[in-house]
């Protein structure tokens, strides 16, 4: 199964141009995927219709191309699962992050109040179900919590690239050692309001994991209060056209997350890794989700 995870087109251009065939060119994106036969699913990133002459809704549309897992879906918050069968089964939780906002100071819209009231009220009615299922949860832009947090694995490199293209503090300008020292260069591109939806899933503990894509020089995977919080991997330099060159190089080539579970009763697993673009497990970006084991505790020496 491969999850998109936003930005794979980008709604400017056809906004430039007055056209309407984003279906079809989106299609022209995954057809890899579809020559190879592989089930996919997608969640819209802030790009996707940004400045576009389509509502955001009508991407629903993507949803009918072939081996979509979401075919009939009428909204982009759902949730599927994926399995030989039902004890052996993954549950995928499908969320809108929203878009750009108008109001500069929150950034983005996030999460709608009714997603995360649909999502627990489904995830009690699966949780009197006696559901267990493994969780795992996306989307496009990356929750506040993801902030501020020590990577596990991978690199947050957000900091680095809004230094590059003018966009921080003085003090971040002029002095990033210090604000490096303090972990507050551990910034993350999200909303600045909060939907409450880690909140929910802190309450429910039904998702191991979450993933998401939109801060293209971050691909780490940190852990707040025994969730896994998760980026990808960027796969290309566009969208946003108009980044990468002032952000500076990403600091990792292309690639991929890969997420790998075994659901079999007697050895359930979860564990993800980086796959480059040159080939091959990324050195050192193997993790286990689940079963996790917290690292020893450093020695001073």
């Amino acid at each position: 199964v491969v999850v998109l995870t936003g930005d794979i087109i980008d709604g400017r251009p056809f906004g430039e141009h007055n056209r309407t065939d984003f279906v079809e060119t989106f299609r022209d994106f995954i057809q890899p995927i579809i020559d190879a036969k592989i089930s996919w699913t997608y969640t819209p990133g802030n790009h996707d219709d940004d400045g576009s002459p389509y509502k955001r809704v009508d991407l629903l549309d993507v949803y009918k191309l072939p081996y979509s897992l979401s075919k009939g879906a009428r909204t982009f918050n759902h949730t599927i699962t994926v399995g030989p069968d039902e004890k052996e089964a993954v549950r995928l939780w499908l969320f809108d992050s929203g878009g750009n906002s108008t109001d500069a100071s929150i950034r983005y819209t996030t999460f709608h109040r009714k997603t995360v009231g649909a999502y627990s009220q489904i995830s009690h009615s699966l949780q009197e179900m006696d559901e267990t299922s493994l969780g795992l949860a996306f989307f496009h832009i990356p929750l506040p919590e993801y902030a501020y947090l020590k990577p596990l694995k991978g690199t947050l490199g957000l900091f680095d690239a809004a230094r590059n293209k003018g966009i921080v503090p003085a003090i971040a300008k002029y002095c990033p050692t210090l604000v490096k020292c303090t972990g507050r260069h551990r910034a993350v591109g999200c909303s600045l309001l909060n939907s409450g939806l880690f909140d929910a899933m802190r309450f429910h503990r039904n998702i191991v994991a979450t993933f998401c894509g939109h801060d293209h020089h971050n691909d780490a995977v940190m852990r707040r209060d025994g969730i896994f919080l998760c980026y990808g991997r960027v796969q290309s330099k566009t969208p946003p056209i108009d980044w990468e060159g002032t952000g500076g190089d990403l600091p990792f080539q292309l690639g991929a997350r890969v997420i790998e579970v075994n659901m079999k009763p007697e050895h359930q697993t979860c564990s993800t890794w980086i796959h480059g673009e040159k080939g091959g497990v990324e050195n050192d970006s193997y993790i286990t989700l689940y079963p996790y084991k917290d690292p020893p505790p450093s020695k001073l020496w």
